[in-house]
């Protein structure tokens, strides 16, 4: 089985800004994310240090959906590198568990805290629709979540004040439905 980069584009809206969460270290989040960005393009060593990262950033602070999204990317990134299909399944798994979490957990008020600039709902279905379409659909039947994700975000009207990059991630998402198989 052929498994695609479970966190496509998910890590290319991790810029250098702060984040902007209340109680929260910009510090280990930006860091998290960078060992994310190395892992999610190869480096295999980096995989456990990013889960490491944000699992103790959503330990830290359980109600912010952003870490436990990241979190189950960054399992399906385990998945990814995984070397027998029922490991890589059981990892896919483990991080669909937190994504769903992430999801279930946003109110409307997380379509107001910002992490660096993106409101955190955003944030967290980008990272969710991204490992959606990457899964084999045939397998985990996440496609069509991940696209109806993806238009939500284009559809909510934070979207447009979103930074470009954000909002560059977005399409290249969009762009990434658009060619999954069906």
């Amino acid at each position: 089985m052929r498994w695609i980069d479970i966190a496509l584009g998910a890590a290319l809206v991790a810029g250098t800004a702060a984040a902007q969460s209340p109680g929260a270290s910009p510090a280990p989040f930006i860091d998290a994310l960078k060992t994310f960005q190395q892992a999610r393009e190869g480096e295999t060593g980096k995989v456990d240090p990013a889960i490491a990262a944000f699992d103790g950033l959503a330990r830290a602070d359980p109600q912010h959906p952003v870490y436990a999204a990241y979190l189950g990317s960054a399992l399906g990134l385990r998945a990814r590198d995984a070397l027998m299909p029922w490991n890589k399944v059981k990892y896919a798994e483990e991080g669909l568990d937190h994504v769903d979490r992430a999801l279930a957990s946003l109110k409307p008020e997380h379509d107001r805290r910002l992490v660096r600039g993106v409101p955190v709902s955003l944030e967290t279905r980008l990272v969710a629709a991204n490992m959606f379409i990457s899964l084999p659909d045939g397998i985990f039947h996440r496609r069509a979540a991940g696209k109806k994700l993806i238009d939500e975000v284009l559809r909510n009207p934070g979207f447009a004040a979103a930074p470009a990059e954000f909002r560059g991630a977005v399409q290249r998402a969009a762009d990434a439905a658009k060619e999954a198989p069906k």
